[in-house]
């Protein structure tokens, strides 16, 4: 038998189940109405409820607990809630002892508001995840305005993109044909509309139009003026006259400057040429300059189904900072620059977000690590960086960015320092493989799932090596060898897929001249 008085440190142990095991006990009580303390009034009904566990769920009910204590008279307390009613209420008290909760498209708008005045940051994500694969030609315009009020900007985002992805399906729609004139206008001057051709957007027009001409009639002037009218045929607006009433009289009052003698020619029809769509672009940004092997700031693109003859580098706006060994990733809409070192071989903190839309760079927040020959990936809007090395030491840390917020976190460590290794997102779970750390390559391989906030080991890789890829099959949990990767006389670069509207490619391509004007 040990000696009780003895100072020899004891082994911690612990239970994994114990949390589960404690969270159906409360559930059974909730269940049962069993040691309530409290009442909460929803709609004018109570509900007895444990005032610990609700202030533990909810930042809302913590606050309102804090500042209205209960009275030490023995009367019941009581926590009156507003614009939550009671079958929302009762779904969220079982996701509170159970972390489940059924969700459906009729009640989602609800249990966002809900979770939303409650401050249950959990609960809203899981609403935001539901929103985000619910997403139809149907209900995008209307998920994308409701998001963007209750600043689900990650599902306004995403909402946005199918937008423009499917256009022309949604311009078919009973929420299409319900925009008031300026939000209308807003989507039509949206660059990335993946159209073609300008036709399918004024005919978008006239069946807006059409569903009440006498009442929109005033407002055509205004939507037409987004209307790209160079981009419109001749030859189609000629037949166009001839059809339905509508459609003759849109083209009568706004479209004589292609009819007539305003149609523009040469270089002044490209300097005003305006291609709809988007191309999903490989950007490159910074490296190393093979000649004089220093850091280099230089930011370029390359897409190949938009360009799909010359397979050009485009020249994008320089990073304000050179960079190297530095991590690029695409979220958002924007590409994202983080780390790396300096021409003075400084690690560094800092980063930096590119704009396709104004060709720009801004500063964003310092992260709270410096580091360099890190992972960096995109998940779910948020932006992880992963492992590297600060210059004196390697790191196993993990940062988490939040674009919206501009706001950087800690997130659970790696189980193993990792440099210089390969990080992929699938099945809303990082994955980091390979690497090294101090001349020694990896094999291993493990997982991050951002629910359970834990890190677990998988399949190590075949071999222990840089620069190859290999195929992961989820199917048998196994590697394979793959094609290699191609050569590129590329040094030491990083890259990000990013989509960048035809137009703004177009200019760009003009400008660094691209193209052989023949008057």
């Amino acid at each position: 038998m040990p000696d009780p008085g003895s100072s020899e440190t004891g082994s911690k142990v612990s239970d994994p189940q114990h949390s589960q095991k404690l969270l159906r006990v409360l559930r059974t009580f909730w269940q049962e109405h069993s040691f309530h303390d409290a009442l909460l009034v929803v709609d004018g009904e109570e509900l007895p409820v444990q005032k610990n566990i609700l202030a533990a769920s909810s930042p809302y009910i913590r606050t309102k607990l804090n500042y209205n204590p209960p009275k030490e008279d023995g009367s019941t307390y009581r926590i009156e809630l507003q614009g939550v009613s009671m079958a929302i209420m009762k779904q969220i008290l079982d996701y509170v002892f159970s972390g489940e909760i059924t969700l459906s498209e009729d009640t989602i708008q609800d249990m966002v508001q809900a979770s939303d005045l409650l401050l249950m940051t959990d609960l809203k994500s899981l609403c935001c995840q539901f929103l985000e694969r619910c997403i139809t030609a149907e209900n995008c315009i209307g998920i994308r305005l409701f998001s963007l009020h209750y600043c689900l900007y990650h599902v306004h985002y995403a909402a946005t993109e199918f937008l423009q992805t499917h256009f022309r399906d949604v311009a078919l729609t009973e929420e299409f044909r319900e925009l008031p004139p300026d939000r209308l206008c807003e989507v039509l001057a949206m660059e990335k509309l993946n159209v073609g051709n300008e036709k399918h957007i004024l005919e978008a027009v006239v069946r807006w139009f059409s569903h009440d001409p006498e009442i929109r009639r005033v407002h055509m002037k205004e939507v037409m003026s987004v209307v790209w009218l160079q981009g419109l045929e001749q030859s189609y607006l000629r037949e166009q006259a001839m059809g339905e009433p509508l459609m003759r009289e849109v083209i009568r009052e706004y479209c004589q400057p292609v009819l007539g003698d305003g149609q523009l020619q040469g270089e002044a029809l490209l300097a005003a040429f305006k291609p709809r769509g988007y191309s999903e672009c490989i950007v490159i940004a910074g490296g190393e300059d093979r000649k004089n092997r220093k850091p280099t700031a230089v930011t370029r693109c390359m897409c190949p189904l938009y360009d799909n003859n010359r397979r050009a580098w485009i020249e994008l706006q320089p990073m304000s900072i050179a960079r190297l060994s530095h991590g690029v990733v695409a979220a958002e809409g924007f590409l994202f620059v983080l780390g790396g070192t300096d021409e003075h071989n400084t690690v560094l903190d800092s980063g930096e977000k590119y704009d396709p839309d104004s060709n720009a760079w801004s500063p964003i927040p310092a992260m709270l690590q410096a580091r360099q020959n890190f992972g960096v990936v995109e998940l779910d809007g948020l932006i992880y960086v992963l492992g590297g090395e600060n210059g004196v030491m390697e790191l196993t840390s993990v940062e988490v960015f939040d674009p919206h917020f501009s706001t950087w976190k800690m997130q659970t460590s790696m189980t193993m320092v990792r440099k210089i290794g390969c990080y992929a997102v699938m099945n809303k779970k990082i994955y980091a493989m390979g690497g090294g750390s101090y001349g020694k390559l990896f094999d291993s391989v493990e997982c991050f799932d951002p629910k359970t906030q834990q890190w677990t080991g998988l399949c190590p890789l075949k071999e222990r090596s840089f620069d190859y890829i290999r195929e992961f099959r989820r199917s048998t949990g196994t590697w394979h060898r793959t094609k290699p990767m191609l050569p590129t006389d590329l040094s030491k670069t990083a890259c990000a897929a990013l989509r960048i509207a035809n137009c703004r490619l177009f200019r760009l391509q003009l400008s660094q001249g691209m193209f052989r004007i023949r008057l």
